[in-house]
């Protein structure tokens, strides 16, 4: 039996396994200037970050389609989906589709197909979670249901210092962006209900980090996996974990770069953090 860990380029992953369990990801893609770049290990992405900064028209972004999701499935028997939140992109519909149209040619294959609410760090710990069950040798069902329980243990909080893609693809009202840049502010916020939701606005980097840490601890933060992935933000990435472990010694926390879809919405300066309640 070949069991499969699937998620779209949203999580941030590149790597071909995890946990020793295949792992494939499947390519978001954005078009600036009418130039398309493809979201998978090949992205430049210092080039990309540049694109996006010079472009004065709006860029957009689009899911995996079905046959994409159709490529990642072919060899599986148990496959296990991850998609970015369904609020926010078609990607979990279109994977649900592929899921229909392979159990039709592949009737004894077990397919499921998890709305993560979420995006980027949140989806690793998803994906570490299911494939620490695969490795455990748990049963498909008994992983489904344990990975829909863990769904609402795991939480993302985000700092932005730029929201001017988020601006021109409907996700935040412009003027709380202009605001931002105006007054150089970092925007603390949450993916709630499968939505963006802005939960503070703070005047310096330093404060950014510790009003991140504030929120992990008043969202149910004690001490589990943390996942920082960031935009260009190395040194934030490592401060914030430097707060964190201060507080919480025995923290496993893990830093990584943001891929080019998070890049896109997250911008330069950004910070992505996925925790454990």
């Amino acid at each position: 039996m070949v069991t499969k860990i699937i998620a779209d380029s949203a999580a941030d992953l590149t790597a071909d396994h995890i946990n020793g369990v295949p792992f494939v990801s499947v390519p978001l893609t954005m078009e600036i200037d009418g130039k398309r770049w493809v979201d998978d290990d090949e992205l430049n992405l210092p080039a990309f970050l540049a694109a996006l900064k010079a472009t004065h028209q709006q860029a957009i972004s689009s899911c995996p389609n079905i046959k994409d999701w159709l490529n990642a499935f072919t060899g599986g028997d148990e496959i296990y989906v991850v998609t970015i939140t369904s609020k926010l992109s078609g990607s979990y519909n279109a994977a649900n589709q592929a899921a229909a149209n392979y159990l039709e040619d592949h009737p004894d294959a077990n397919i499921h197909v998890f709305d993560s609410a979420s995006t980027s760090s949140q989806m690793q710990l998803i994906l570490e979670y299911i494939a620490e069950l695969v490795n455990q040798d748990c049963p498909f069902d008994e992983i489904v249901a344990k990975t829909e329980d863990y769904l609402k243990q795991s939480k993302l909080l985000f700092s932005l210092k730029e929201l001017d893609n988020l601006a021109n693809n409907g996700r935040v009202k412009p003027a709380i962006a202009k605001l931002a840049k105006l007054l150089g502010l970092y925007m603390i916020g949450t993916a709630a209900d499968g939505e963006f939701q802005l939960l503070a606005k703070v005047r310096s980097e330093k404060r950014s980090q510790r009003a991140l840490l504030k929120e992990m601890i008043a969202s149910g933060y004690k001490g589990g996996k943390v996942r920082i992935n960031h935009v260009q933000a190395t040194a934030a990435a490592n401060n914030l974990q430097k707060l964190i472990l201060e507080q919480y010694p025995g923290a496993k926390v893990v830093i990584g770069p943001c891929r080019g879809l998070c890049s896109f919405y997250a911008e330069n300066g950004g910070l992505m953090v996925g925790f454990e309640k």
